[in-house]
């Protein structure tokens, strides 16, 4: 490599094989390209802690969507410092949620939670997914238990088999695209549906494993898969979680609100959501809309071209009154 060329952050090469999937790809390749400040750079780390949730299920909401964390967590030291001082502050052990922020003790500590947040060296990702899209593992339609390929899984619902194929190939794009050979890999997961019970968390971790050897192209050291019900006590791991809630129910609910006001946004810079999406959505946008801290944002939506059953990939960039418009 020649002195003084940036490396890449992003490590995942053109896959084809990957269909929808590659779309994206390309469009983190290219955001890293013209930005190397864009996505951190995790591979010094020899440990890497995901974490993820998941929003927009209820049927007003025109996407799902599921949220990411990747945190280099041996240098996030000022975020467990911080994050302590937060919870000693709030005085109980409640979570922080998109749907608890009416709570007033919650709401008062939110501002300093969410600067802990921004000292985490790391990615938050969320990913949308148009409702009117059947399936993003067919051509037209959706998962039904009929199909061979998920004969394995027949006795789930189709439609949490449809989200666990999503969560399981969009955690495994983050992880090969950011990690390195030999790393240690703890992913946490809230406890949704994909994992209701010892069982189908037995299961989702066997699916993972399928799907994430699609991806990888090196070994990682230890690959381990844990829920929110593991935290140890003392809300480590459902602070940490915790982050991609609020990330995915601010983002769902903008993009609600757009679609109330009759406005579909166009890739690129989003201006601050419409008013009616409320004052929790509009003070997290701000907070999201902020990519200077160490915790980089991203954002991309998989949407049915419209009159086709074709998919299209963006990435939205969101800029809310925490930033400059440029």
């Amino acid at each position: 490599m020649c002195i003084g060329m940036v490396e890449n952050n992003w490590k995942l090469g053109d896959r084809p094989e990957l269909g929808a999937m590659n779309s994206a790809n390309r469009l983190v390749r290219e955001l890293d390209i013209a930005d190397p400040a864009a996505l951190p750079d995790l591979r010094q780390s020899t440990r890497i802690v995901l974490g993820s949730d998941y929003s927009g299920q209820h049927a007003t909401s025109k996407y799902e969507a599921s949220a990411f964390i990747l945190a280099d967590i041996e240098r996030a030291g000022e975020w467990v410092i911080a994050r302590r001082a937060v919870r000693e502050r709030m005085l109980d052990d409640r979570r922080f949620s998109y749907k608890s922020l009416k709570d007033t003790r919650r709401a008062a500590v939110l501002p300093e939670f969410l600067d802990a947040t921004d000292s985490i060296p790391g990615l938050l990702a969320v990913i949308l997914v148009e409702k009117s899209v059947g399936s993003l593992f067919k051509s037209s339609g959706r998962i039904a238990s009929s199909d061979p390929e998920i004969q394995s899984l027949a006795h789930w619902s189709p439609q949490v088999v449809e989200r666990l194929l999503r969560i399981c190939h969009f955690a495994a794009f983050f992880i090969s695209g950011l990690s390195r050979g030999g790393q240690d890999i703890l992913w946490v997961t809230d406890e949704d549906d994909i994992v209701a019970n010892e069982r189908m968390h037995r299961e989702m971790v066997n699916v993972f494993g399928q799907i994430s050897s699609h991806y990888l192209t090196h070994t990682l050291r230890h690959l381990r898969i844990a829920t929110t019900a593991s935290d140890t006590g003392k809300l480590d791991l459902e602070d940490f979680v915790s982050i991609t809630d609020l990330a995915a129910g601010a983002i769902c609910e903008a993009l609600n609100a757009y679609q109330r006001a009759d406005m579909r946004p166009a890739p690129g810079f989003i201006l601050p959501a419409p008013a009616d999406a409320g004052e929790k959505a509009r003070r997290l946008l701000n907070w999201f809309s902020d990519n200077r801290s160490p915790l980089k944002r991203l954002v991309l939506a998989f949407e049915a071209e419209p009159g086709t059953t074709r998919l299209r990939v963006r990435h939205y960039n969101f800029h809310g009154s925490a930033q400059t418009l440029a």
